[in-house]
């Protein structure tokens, strides 16, 4: 898929969800999160023979999102209410402490998803900024009172706003190639570390691996990213 602006496109994106889950009725436990971390991503490359291209290495990027987060079940307003949903969680707890669990959110990121090799005697490296957009549901653990653990499913969407591919001294376009130009969609999980240090404020530590779905060929070739992540960031919580 080619858009003309992917700037444009992010960014309605970007404001339509937020906006979406930030008006919603604040039925549930609610947080922000960011953190900035380092990409190192691999280029799966597929030449038309089906042959990977082997010259391709891994390179490092930078890593910076932003996410918003809700408990599926927020136990602890659940009990000053007195309606149906109480009476039921209260009689039913073991329920009501895995849905308590369980969070859904959704994150804007900007990624880095560097690579380089070596084709003879040229060198050659690709330097690329992408903006995505994107889902996430999973589980947190708690493990003490201020540790949990938090284990993650998610996928983004992404696009290209500035990229260039150097052959020696040669500096080329990427956002003018068909393989990077359109929507990049890739999924795959996160793992992290939660201490609070209070009521309002905590940190995290964690890992993320996403891999590219759905790959289109161009021009009977093929261009995958996996990118694997650390970062550490910052969680609010305005409740």
């Amino acid at each position: 898929m080619n858009l003309s602006s992917p700037v444009t496109w992010t960014h309605v994106v970007y404001v339509g969800l937020f906006w979406l889950f930030a008006t919603s009725t604040p039925l549930v436990a609610q947080n922000w999160s960011i953190h900035t971390g380092s990409n190192l991503t691999q280029y799966h490359f597929t030449t038309s023979n089906g042959a990977q291209l082997a010259s391709l290495r891994a390179s490092a990027g930078r890593q910076l999102e932003i996410s918003y987060q809700k408990v599926l079940l927020d136990t602890s307003k659940l009990l000053l209410k007195t309606n149906g949903a109480a009476v039921y969680f209260a009689n039913h707890s073991t329920q009501a402490k895995l849905l308590s669990m369980l969070r859904l959110g959704i994150q804007a990121s900007s990624d880095q998803f560097n690579a380089y090799g070596i084709a003879g005697i040229s060198q050659f490296s690709y330097q690329t900024e992408f903006v995505g957009v994107g889902i996430q549901g999973g589980i947190q653990l708690p493990i003490s009172k201020k540790i949990s653990v938090e284990a993650m499913g998610k996928a983004n969407a992404y696009s290209l706003i500035q990229g260039n591919q150097v052959i020696d001294i040669q500096n080329l376009d990427l956002r003018k190639d068909a393989q990077f130009n359109g929507i990049q969609v890739l999924g795959g999980y996160l793992i992290q570390v939660n201490y609070r240090i209070n009521s309002f404020v905590g940190l995290h530590l964690g890992y993320q691996s996403l891999q590219s779905l759905g790959v289109s060929a161009v021009n009977n070739t093929q261009l995958a990213f996996q990118p694997q992540s650390a970062f550490v960031g910052l969680r609010l919580f305005p409740n």
